[in-house]
């Protein structure tokens, strides 16, 4: 009961006995004024006056001759003067006087022992000399706390902290600054508090016994972060560790690891802290010539970080690198919290890349010359490729290259003139001898690979053909595929038909017996014209009459419905998807190849996923040709003569036509080589380039692997189909009672498509459960509304602080394992629980 409820209860008194009330309040606090008294006092017919020096006369005129039969509360803002100077002592007599004991009441509100309180009050009386304060203080306290809990509550009411949780008051103490005069917070605890006492709740809490010199903010903090760094560092620095002792070492770095995960506001302030703080322990001097196992655990400074990238640089450039430890080690160093960082998480990248890059030189060490080139490329070489192309796109992302910049020359060089230039004498072998592989030829596609298919299933068939994606691109696509749940992929390779340019590959994978080239530039199958969709899809239509073509960005623009629309009906889908020749083969836009070719995965995955929602169940993604892309500029020895005669169409890489002569760096193939009749076919050999317009970094239409071999990617969706969605259903997420309702929604209904999620779940705080755990099965059928469920939840009867945070953690339950699958957060408001 708060006093204004027992002046309420007196004046009711006074009335019921006598025929008004005449209450008199002594307030030595003068905490109210008569303004609010009144207001709060507006049911009670009751009239409020104030006492003051010199209007005694004046109130004993109002009482007693012109209101008699009023009731008043005479409120004096001042403790009770002795009889002998109390001028209203004789209506005080047959009046009554209202005693508020406020310690009192204030042990009742807040649930303590008078006797506690009352030594707390005294020790600290300017903090609860504010209403707001004392308020805000009902919030933390303990419910029949000890003395040092109300200590710990009066400092959480100081710091904003959330809880009288000694670890949240030393964070917000700490949130406004480490100077302690600039320090709003600490200034405030001065005032209102102890900062003695606080350093002494600080102490016990943390484990420490800090000198009065000691007893600064930026020592605190450097204290924790010592014991943060300590904790997975396996290196004893004995000064640094006698300066910052700790009998609670864990407790002090649980506090920075807290802080760390907390909001992105708390989260910048303890970046900025570390960055600033991070010389003060001069960490380089004992780090720097020791084994980086020693500390790659520790996560607490960039500095750690930094010392990583130089580390691996350094034994790069020295050829002194573990491959395998280092890809580990920087893998774990990208889900770390400055390795996270943008900059810092593109250097390790960069590196990543160099670090398997220089691991993968072995493969062409390891080069066979007496085996086949392609057989070789597919096998092993044409990871080199693909990690050079991941290399080259993290290193041109970064915004301060120097610190790789001479491990990237020293990759470019080996990968420019010493792989690319072995391959070429190899593929000039190959040309030379006109060398037969086992590898399935690009034009045997559609007799292959669709023709079965038609023939003998009713199952709609679905083929990407996407420019320019050579096989190391759809090598890392099919990986990605095959981390899906509903469908599985393979991939084996083809070569293209040669030369290797857009016109002759979009041919070679249509329905065909022959193909030859006309003097408009057009290849023809079987006579017919095989430029543009529309005579495509008479070409497939020949075959199957229910063939149809696109080009992707129609399907990439359509709604799901209009998709299933356009679709209905059909066996045979052709989707033509540009972008990674589209980039490349503008001399504006060839230096964005390697970012093209991450969109162009980025794109098919996608189409993957919306074909599977169509009930897509055999999609094949292949390409017209691959390409061969070099960064760096295009030197003079690998551009050779063009071609003269009769040139009906060429490029960078090739001439089609009649009479033609051969350059030196050039090679005539026989007719068995190329797949187009009636005319001669010239090469440039190995990497060379013919003269003439057009980009020069980015290259297709000659022999090289990198051209020539492209991937044929069998996706299928399997009968394996998606487990259900299971949320939340809730938009305020408190919990005010032991007894926990809680609303599931799940997503999807229970189909061929969607299998039924059983779940584990229960509350929990950090890593204590707080609650019972249930198991349940989602395996709901119909709609939206239909497919909620409420489960009870029963906490554990203790005291949770106002606004305490827990989660609801859920887990999938497999035959095998049992899996995280999300988690809620919920705050906890306990209003009936405290009082």
């Amino acid at each position: 009961m708060d006093v204004i409820e027992m002046v309420r209860e007196r004046i009711c008194e006074e009335k019921n006995k006598k025929e008004r009330a005449i209450v008199f309040w002594y307030d030595s606090s003068g905490q109210e004024t008569v303004e609010s008294l009144t207001e709060l006092l507006v049911d009670e017919d009751v009239t409020v006056r104030e006492i003051t020096e010199d209007n005694f006369f004046k109130l004993k005129i109002e009482i007693e001759i012109e209101y008699p039969k009023r009731s008043y509360l005479l409120y004096a803002p001042f403790s009770r003067p002795s009889d002998e100077e109390n001028f209203l002592l004789d209506i005080l007599l047959y009046g009554s006087e209202f005693k508020a004991d406020q310690i009192a009441i204030w042990s009742e509100q807040l649930g303590v022992k008078d006797i506690i309180l009352r030594t707390v009050v005294n020790r600290y009386p300017a903090f609860f000399n504010s209403k707001e304060r004392r308020e805000r203080l009902k919030k933390v306290v303990n419910p029949s706390p000890k003395e040092e809990e109300i200590e710990t509550a009066l400092l959480a009411v100081l710091t904003s902290a959330p809880s009288s949780n000694i670890s949240h008051i030393t964070k917000h103490l700490l949130l406004d600054g480490l100077e302690e005069d600039q320090n709003s917070t600490y200034r405030k605890i001065s005032k209102l508090f102890s900062i003695e006492r606080m350093w002494e709740l600080l102490e016990q809490y943390f484990g420490l016994r800090l000198s009065d010199e000691q007893r600064k903010l930026r020592y605190l903090m450097e204290q924790f972060l010592y014991a943060h760094f300590s904790r997975d560092a396996a290196v004893n620095i004995k000064a640094l560790d006698e300066k910052y002792s700790t009998v609670r070492a864990n407790i002090c770095a649980l506090f920075i690891d807290d802080w760390m995960r907390g909001n992105a506001d708390e989260v910048e302030v303890v970046e900025e802290y570390i960055r600033n703080l991070e010389n003060s322990f001069n960490l380089r001097s004992h780090l720097q010539e020791i084994s980086v196992e020693q500390f790659d655990k520790v996560t607490t400074f960039p500095l750690i970080d930094l010392l990583h990238i130089e580390k691996v640089t350094d034994e790069l450039q020295h050829k002194t690198i573990h491959f395998e430890a280092w890809i580990e080690r920087i893998s774990n160093r990208l889900s770390t919290h400055w390795g996270g960082k943008p900059k810092i998480a593109g250097l390790y990248r960069t590196l990543l890349e160099a670090v398997r890059l220089t691991d993968y030189k072995e493969f062409l060490t390891q080069y066979d010359t007496r085996e086949e080139l392609y057989g070789q490329y597919i096998a092993s070489l044409h990871c080199i490729d693909q990690t050079y192309r991941h290399f080259m796109q993290a290193y041109t992302r970064l915004q301060q290259r120097e610190c790789v910049e001479p491990i990237a020359e020293v990759l470019t060089n080996w990968y420019e003139n010493v792989y690319l230039r072995k391959i070429a004498d190899e593929t000039n072998y190959v040309l030379a001898n006109e060398q037969q592989s086992k590898i399935p030829l690009q034009s045997s596609f559609f007799k292959r690979t669709i023709q079965p298919i038609l023939d003998k299933e009713s199952t709609r068939i679905f083929v990407i053909i996407s420019d320019a994606l050579r096989y190391e691109v759809g090598f890392e696509l099919c990986e990605r595929l095959n981390g899906r749940i509903n469908g599985e992929a393979s991939i084996s390779p083809m070569l293209a038909s040669l030369p290797t340019y857009t016109q002759l590959g979009m041919a070679s994978l249509l329905p065909h017996r022959n193909l030859t080239l006309g003097e408009n530039k057009i290849v023809y199958a079987d006579g017919e014209p095989t430029n543009g969709t529309a005579n495509r899809i008479k070409i497939l239509q020949k075959v199957n009459q229910d063939a149809i073509a696109y080009r992707w960005e129609e399907f990439d623009n359509w709604t799901q419905t209009e998709a299933d629309a356009k679709f209905k009906g059909k066996r045979l889908v052709y989707l033509y998807h540009d972008v990674i020749d589209a980039v490349g083969d503008s001399k504006k836009s060839e230096r964005d190849t390697y970012a093209a070719a991450e969109k162009a995965i980025q794109d098919l995955e996608r189409t993957i996923d919306r074909l599977s929602r169509l009930q897509a169940k055999r999609i094949f993604i292949t390409a017209d040709h691959g390409f061969l892309f070099q960064y760096p500029k295009i030197e003079a020895d690998v551009k050779i003569e063009a071609v003269t005669g009769n040139i009906i169409d060429s490029n960078r890489r090739f001439a089609l036509g009649q009479g033609l002569s051969i350059p030196e760096g050039a090679v005539k193939l026989s007719e068995a080589q190329s797949e187009l009749t009636e005319v001669e076919t010239v090469l440039a050999k190995g990497i060379n380039r013919f003269t003439g317009g057009g980009g020069l970094q980015f290259i297709h239409g000659g022999a090289m692997p990198q051209e020539r071999i492209i991937p044929l990617i069998d996706y299928r969706r399997t009968d394996r189909a998606e487990i259900v969605g299971v949320s939340v259903a809730m938009l305020d997420k408190v919990i005010t009672n032991f007894r926990v309702p809680v609303t599931f929604y799940q997503e999807e209904s229970i189909s061929n498509e969607y299998l039924p999620r059983k779940i584990k779940a229960a509350f929990y705080i950090d890593n204590e459960r707080i609650s019972n755990e249930i198991d349940y099965t989602f395996n709901l059928t119909g709609e939206n509304s239909d497919r909620t469920e409420k489960l009870i939840f029963n906490l554990a009867e203790a005291y949770y602080t106002m606004g305490q945070v827990c989660t609801l953690k859920i887990e999938t339950v497999q035959e095998k394992s049992i899996d995280f699958y999300k988690e809620e957060t919920f705050t906890i408001r306990m209003y009936e629980a405290l009082f």
